[in-house]
């Protein structure tokens, strides 16, 4: 997916946006789908490249082994207006060209999708909305379905929070700052792509959406700042709440959530104090920490969200779905906000 510099990494897990910049360029795309795996593969059912008329690709669907041939077909299947079905790796026609697993894997080339799907799965994307694409294939009805790209909210001050909001979104996080502090968010903003929100006190918070592929992580040291941001935060739908702090700071904040009548279960959303490990004391090692546990907590609870159906049409979106999470998004009275 694109940055908001409106850039590509070559091997991104998105590709539509890419597949949609270069054909409103007029450029003609294809877009590559793994459908069929035997024996072991690093990448999952679904993955996906997209490649252009001249050569230029993102997405990968293998260590590494057969993504130029898959560009050079790609760009044939283009020029001859053909879709195609191509195995690599055992039994393959290109013997050439193997797996070093000894695995095969299969490939839908699609030269035909328009424009207009294109658009209709990014802008539901951008709406972080589900969304869904039909794989062209002789044999069944298949269907790729998107989940809305993992966000990271970080509200904090300070080198830890800076390190955190790079190391997201290299990781592929949409990440989000809000800080009181001027320094922390300079330096945030040094990194091109991070939305930086400024804020002044715990009173006046700007509006944050926090569906259920969002992650927020409070990272203040100043503890006082957390007083009215908590319990707004617990009742979100965002699938991470991590708190920094030692685990008597996390005692003493859950005992005044307690009594501000925050009830047990939404207490108990809250990790603290954040992170995998506890012995870091360095700004990146803590910011790694409680990437990393954001990161596993993601795999155990959206995991199935990006699937790959097979045998299915393009399904229709619930209404939940098209009307977003069923919470609001949490906020805090604005008072004078700039």
């Amino acid at each position: 997916m694109a940055k908001t510099t409106a850039s590509w990494g070559q091997f991104d897990d998105y590709v539509v946006d890419f597949a949609l910049e270069r054909s409103r360029s007029g450029e003609k795309v294809a877009i590559v789908t793994l459908v069929e795996i035997e024996g072991s593969s690093p990448r999952p059912l679904g993955a996906q490249m997209a490649v252009s008329e001249t050569g230029d690709w993102t997405g990968y669907l293998s260590g590494g082994c057969v993504e130029r041939a898959v560009v050079a077909e790609a760009v044939a299947a283009i020029e001859r207006h053909e879709n195609r079905r191509i195995r690599y790796g055992r039994g393959s026609k290109y013997f050439d060209i193997q797996l070093p697993c000894g695995s095969a894997i299969e490939l839908v080339f699609d030269v035909e999708i328009s424009r207009r799907a294109l658009e209709a799965i990014d802008t539901r994307l951008h709406r972080r909305l589900p969304a869904a694409m039909r794989i062209p294939s002789a044999d069944a009805a298949m269907t790729r379905i998107y989940a809305p790209r993992a966000r990271l909210v970080v509200l904090g001050t300070g080198p830890s929070a800076v390190q955190l909001c790079r190391l997201g979104f290299v990781t592929g996080f949409e990440v989000v700052l809000f800080s009181p502090d001027r320094q922390t968010r300079e330096e945030v903003l040094k990194f091109a792509g991070i939305e930086v929100v400024p804020i002044l006190s715990p009173q006046s918070l700007p509006e944050v959406h926090a569906d259920r592929h969002t992650a927020i992580a409070v990272m203040f040291h100043d503890h006082e700042w957390e007083t009215n941001l908590l319990p707004c935060i617990v009742g979100t739908d965002a699938f991470y709440i991590g708190a920094m702090g030692s685990r008597k700071t996390h005692a003493q904040r859950l005992e005044r959530l307690a009594r501000a009548g925050v009830t047990q279960g939404d207490r108990d959303r809250i990790r603290g104090p954040a992170g995998l490990f506890e012995s870091g004391k360095s700004a990146s090692t803590i910011a790694l920490s409680v990437l990393a546990e954001i990161m596993q907590t993601n795999a155990a609870v959206n995991g199935g969200d990006a699937l790959f159906l097979e045998n299915r049409p393009v399904p229709m979106m619930r209404a939940a779905d098209a009307e977003g999470s069923r919470t609001s998004p949490w906020r805090i009275p604005q008072s004078g906000l700039v």
